[in-house]
């Protein structure tokens, strides 16, 4: 690194070891961590990935060097390039630096400037105390510590804590500094008992405390020697799968109880978005707060607006920094019905701009409607497990009955208090057998009953083939059959789910499947905001439901895959983590009864140029020209058809066209009326198709004209 830092390769050394408790703790977790993610793709681009990061930081400090030499600004270049981003496009149309482990999900300059932290005219010396932080910390790392607290002393620092600052010290000097960030911290603070915060002031003894933690295991030390990698990235994927993959249960659960105002669609957003909310905005962002600093902002607002409750400020607190991943949450209404029992799946964020921004992600285990007894009005407390336990086991409410206006034998409309809000009944889908979909498709029951096991293991499938093979009618009734009540694969499906298409092309993109900034009209004018796509909004409707929710995705391999799926294709091989999606960094992951079954046209592109990494991740059924399925049509129909002839036809047909993968499918001949409709099918569809193969051999054609062949069908 020109004009970079001096090379030092003095490490700071362990000082004690872990208690042996915890020790064989960490090497049971260290096994299933080599096993399950370290040897998996996805562990070996999350390998690669640091030293593309560290090629890049270097390109960046280098930069910036070069324009602070010459005295020229350097505010854009510190604040984009040397702090660490999601990989949003629109992070990436600024040219920021996106890493692994990003502390800033959206506008960093909006974000703090809401929280109070910086005013606009001080971002230009808020860029040159970071850079001249950076410098020295690189060049001088024995005075770190020294660093650290001359930043934080500044006024204008207030939010940059480690996570914001330590992934530039370990990009350019990885011998002497360690990320540090929620992950990292938690399981250094778990492993060795300590306490250290996110405090920049901390970093110093607890960047000394990772290096005796990962210096102190052997495994970890020869598997890094072994990989060619450093030992510090190592922990560092550790950390990440330990929390963010395996849910580690760091610390006991606790329960919460949340209550639900009365407001009509309030629940379902909670429910179909997967989180619990509370207002308080004009609080920001509680994440960097000190509980003294959380208090002083509290009773400032709580002095403007004396209508206000103290109780609904604590609550917010509770839900930031008191509850956890992994812990418990009931939601009840004011009448004391539980409407859904969850799971907390991730970290709190603040979405601004919200009425109620203030969030935890939840992952939804119960949506039954219980009726239990009422409780504390407060908006969220925290309470003891027996009772969780209790509401959980309460009956289930029956669905309110509207009165019957007997004369007219419907229900009347009558003036009374309005009922407490109940989730919305969601119809039942009919049942339809395996049996059932055999039939109607005249494929075999067993190859189905195999084909629907491979979807559940997997949890997505593509049917591939030439056309006129039936594949999106095959995918429909396959889609029919998982979302009817009854057995599936094994398990009980409670039939309340549901089926959508969607259809791929060339011009399909992230910001049509996942989510995408998108211009909006309103009394204010033209605004763009941050809108979901088409797999977003089913999976948040799929929420909702017991049931297994079907996506059929036509024409899959039209469109760019890798750059539609995004983070999704690290979601669909690991069905239970969650991650941060590149446009608002909210957490996400794909609801457990959540089914894609994708169509791929084999003559279309083929299938050898899907990419490799998402072959990976689903089941490919096979879905070839069958003549028995054409014989079993025409014989349920009671055809006259000379079915055989057709057969045989079809047979010479594709031997001639010499690849199955451009075959002629029996779709085409799959009508009742076939005798009266077979010249038209052949002359306007399959003529045209034979054509376009064989545009370069025109005499392969010729054999296969209805002249040619309508004799061979006695007609």
């Amino acid at each position: 690194m020109s004009g970079g830092p001096r090379l030092r390769t003095n490490r700071p050394q362990p000082k004690d070891r872990l208690d042996p408790e915890r020790q064989a703790q960490w090497d049971e977790l260290w096994a299933e961590f080599r096993r399950v993610y370290l040897a998996a793709p996805v562990g070996q681009d999350h390998r690669k990935a640091y030293s593309l990061l560290r090629q890049t930081a270097r390109r960046n400090y280098d930069e910036i060097a070069a324009l602070a030499a010459r005295g020229q600004e350097i505010t854009e270049a510190v604040i984009w390039k040397l702090l660490p981003y999601t990989d949003s496009p629109y992070h990436r149309s600024r040219g920021a630096w996106t890493h692994l482990a990003p502390a800033i999900t959206g506008d960093l300059r909006a974000w703090h400037q809401a929280a109070g932290w910086a005013q606009p005219e001080s971002w230009p010396a808020l860029a040159q105390a970071i850079w001249r932080f950076v410098v020295r910390t690189v060049e001088q790392p024995e005075e770190l510590a020294a660093a650290c607290a001359g930043f934080a002393a500044l006024p204008y620092t207030k939010g940059f804590q480690t996570g914001m600052l330590t992934p530039i010290l370990n990009a350019l000097r990885p011998d002497r500094y360690l990320l540090f960030n929620s992950k990292s911290r938690t399981v250094l603070n778990y492993f060795t008992g300590a306490g250290h915060s996110q405090a920049l002031l901390d970093y110093p003894a607890a960047n000394a405390a990772l290096w005796a933690l990962v210096a102190g295991q052997a495994a970890l030390q020869q598997e890094a020697a072994t990989l060619e990698m450093e030992a510090g990235d190592l922990f560092d994927m550790f950390c990440h799968w330990l929390v963010g993959i395996r849910r580690f249960a760091f610390r006991p659960v606790r329960y919460w109880r949340m209550a639900l105002e009365d407001e009509p669609g309030l629940w379902a957003e909670w429910r179909e978005g997967r989180y619990v909310a509370l207002g308080w905005e004009e609080l920001g962002d509680l994440a960097m707060l000190t509980r003294a600093e959380f208090e002083r902002q509290r009773d400032s607002l709580l002095a403007q607006y004396p209508q206000r409750a103290k109780a609904g400020a604590q609550a917010v607190w509770r839900l930031a920094r008191q509850m956890g991943e992994g812990d418990r949450v009931v939601v009840v209404d004011r009448s004391g019905l539980v409407l859904g029992i969850g799971t907390v799946a991730g970290p709190y964020y603040f979405v601004p701009e919200l009425e109620l921004g203030q969030r935890r992600p939840v992952e939804w285990d119960d949506l039954t409607p219980r009726q239990a007894a009422p409780g504390s009005p407060r908006p969220l407390v925290e309470i003891e497990r027996p009772a969780f336990e209790e509401m959980i086991r309460a009956p289930v409410a029956p669905p309110p009955a509207a009165p019957i206006d007997i004369a007219a034998g419907a229900p009347a409309h009558v003036n009374e208090s309005p009922a407490p809000y109940r989730a919305p009944r969601i119809a039942t889908q009919p049942p339809y057998s395996l049996a059932g979909c055999a039939a109607d498709t005249g494929l075999d029951e067993a190859l189905l009953a195999r084909w629907i096991a491979a979807i559940e293991r997997k949890g997505q499938a593509i049917l591939y083939g030439p056309p006129g093979t039936g594949k999106t009618y095959v995918a429909q009734r396959l889609a029919q059959h998982l979302v009817g009540p009854g057995p599936v694969a094994g398990s009980e499906n409670a039939g309340d789910g549901f089926v959508e298409v969607v259809q791929f092309h060339p011009a399909y993109t992230y910001e049509d499947f996942v989510q995408g900034i998108r211009p909006q009209t309103g009394a204010s004018g033209l605004s763009y905001q941050m809108t979901p796509g088409h797999f977003l909004s089913f999976c948040r409707r799929a929420v909702g439901r017991r049931g297994r929710c079907v996506l059929i995705i036509d024409e899959i391999n039209r469109a760019n895959l890798a750059q539609v799926f995004g983070e999704l294709m690290y979601l669909l091989e690991y069905r239970e983590a969650t991650v941060a999606l590149a446009g608002d960094g909210a957490p996400f992951a794909i609801p457990a009864n959540v089914r894609l079954i994708g169509t791929m046209n084999t003559a279309d592109r083929s299938l050898a140029l899907v990419d490799h990494a998402l072959r990976r991740r689903f089941a490919f059924l096979a879905l070839y020209p069958d003549l028995e399925a054409l014989r079993r049509y025409h014989a349920r129909i009671g055809s006259r058809f000379p079915v055989e002839a057709l057969a045989g036809l079809l047979a010479r047909l594709n031997a001639a066209i010499g690849d199955r993968n451009y075959a002629l499918g029996i779709t085409y001949f799959l009508r009742p009326n076939l005798e009266q409709e077979l010249e038209s099918i052949w002359q306007m569809e399959v003529e045209p198709y034979l054509e376009e193969l064989f545009f370069d051999q025109p005499e392969q054609v010729e054999p296969f004209r209805w002249a040619a062949i309508r004799g061979e069908l006695g007609l």
